[in-house]
């Protein structure tokens, strides 16, 4: 009864971030509003992280696979109506596709939307000794809207796979939830490290920051890969 009239009444619901934790509260809610729902029709739902604005427009990776189309629909929400969808990107079209590192761009009319970023660690920015904590984003099963989880990132590994040329991935001590394809893997500071892809056996496999960054500056989109500092 107690449950209903919560439901009713609209309480909020149970809390998105991880206590107690290095990555502050304020960081992870905007890792989970910089964090949209990214689908296509008659596919699976995925996840895809804000990683800047430039001339009217924002731009977003998620996984490579949850992109297999010219245009994905994307849907937002913010902090005073998490987890309801609170408006949803026009004509978001993807302008980078990168299978290897399982990787895809897409950029979005802002449509005088102001939105969350999370940037991408500069390079040379990223962990270097094992194990780390680190932060996954993303939109598990039937939930709305994202949610921060608490991992360990175990190493890097060069990762061969059927059909696919061979690339980095960081290797995490838990599997990545159905929904959370594409998520980001985020450090204690909050910076983009990684971005979900796959699991092999009880773990889990992320893009890796080196494949992001290399992929960005190759194809025109450098902009979005900050200095070196």
């Amino acid at each position: 009864m107690l449950l209903l009239l919560s439901v009713l009444l609209g309480a909020p619901p149970t809390d998105p971030t991880v206590a107690g934790a290095a990555l502050s509260i304020d960081d992870q809610w905007q890792a989970i509003l910089a964090s949209p729902r990214v689908s296509v029709p008659g596919g699976p739902t995925a996840t895809g992280v804000v990683i800047g604005v430039k001339d009217g427009f924002g731009y977003l990776l998620t996984a490579s696979h949850a992109a297999p189309f010219d245009q994905v629909a994307v849907a937002f929400t913010d902090r005073e109506r998490y987890p309801r969808h609170v408006w949803f990107a026009k004509t978001a079209e993807v302008v980078g596709r990168w299978p290897d590192p399982d990787v895809a761009l897409v950029r979005f009319p802002l449509e005088n939307h102001s939105i969350a970023v999370v940037t991408l660690a500069p390079p040379g920015e990223r962990p270097k000794s094992f194990p780390v904590e680190v932060f996954s984003v993303g939109i598990s099963g039937n939930d709305q809207a994202a949610t921060v989880l608490r991992n360990t990132l175990l190493s890097k590994e060069f990762v061969r796979r059927d059909g696919k040329g061979p690339a980095f991935f960081w290797k995490t001590q838990h599997p990545s939830q159905s929904g959370r394809s594409g998520g980001a893997l985020v450090d204690a500071r909050g910076r983009l490290i990684g971005l979900a892809s796959a699991n092999r056996g009880p773990h889990g496999y992320y893009a890796h920051l080196d494949e992001i960054q290399a992929a960005l500056k190759r194809d025109g989109f450098g902009w979005l890969v900050p200095p070196r500092p």
